[in-house]
């Protein structure tokens, strides 16, 4: 993880002959978005069926490239939906590649986010969060694809038309999709 005492200095150390000599307004913007942003990237890409190691390396190439999209004088209009474009595009293109597998689906311990007896959690309370999750898991797996993304993006608080634009769908799409998905869930828990 990148730590922004550590972080600060290697922005500004990452010039290049393309690149605009650093911009200390640049790279406040890049901290910024990224102690905002960083922790909710990465869930979404473990949703996606990305591997930790995998997400956390996504999300450091995302804010790389936010780092270069602001210092070549890029749009700052929506960068929140900006960085979940790029992380989503690097996530399919992690998937995509032949040299990599995808990961299974996510353990019970992503899913409990560390929950456990050691935490103070009675053994009774752990199997009914674990029973809770594994339904919650099924359901959310029997969702479409566009359905499944378009809820986890809105539970992480986008707009729709932010999701719109991280998911190169209309606005329309999803809507219908964050609506047919909660149906479902509706219907299936």
């Amino acid at each position: 993880m990148i730590q922004s005492d550590t972080f600060m200095p290697c922005l500004s150390e990452t010039r290049s002959e393309e690149m605009p000599p650093a911009d200390p307004a640049s790279d406040c913007v890049v901290l910024d978005q990224y102690h905002r942003e960083q922790a909710p990237l990465r869930r979404y890409l473990v949703f996606l069926g990305i591997d930790t190691d995998t997400a956390e390396e996504i999300v450091q190439e995302t804010f790389l490239r936010l780092h270069g999209h602001l210092r070549s004088g890029g749009d700052r209009t929506n960068l929140r939906a900006w960085l979940y474009r790029v992380a989503h595009n690097l996530a399919r293109n992690e998937q995509m590649s032949a040299r990599n597998r995808l990961c299974g689906p996510m353990s019970d311990e992503a899913l409990l986010s560390g929950a456990s007896t050691q935490n103070g959690h009675s053994p009774e309370s752990f199997v009914l969060n674990r029973e809770r999750n594994e339904k919650l898991r099924l359901a959310i797996g029997a969702l479409s694809g566009p359905q499944r993304e378009c809820l986890v993006l809105r539970a992480q608080g986008m707009k729709y038309r932010e999701i719109a634009a991280v998911l190169d769908l209309s606005i329309s799409a999803v809507a219908e999709n964050v609506q047919r998905g909660l149906e479902k869930l509706k219907g299936l828990l």
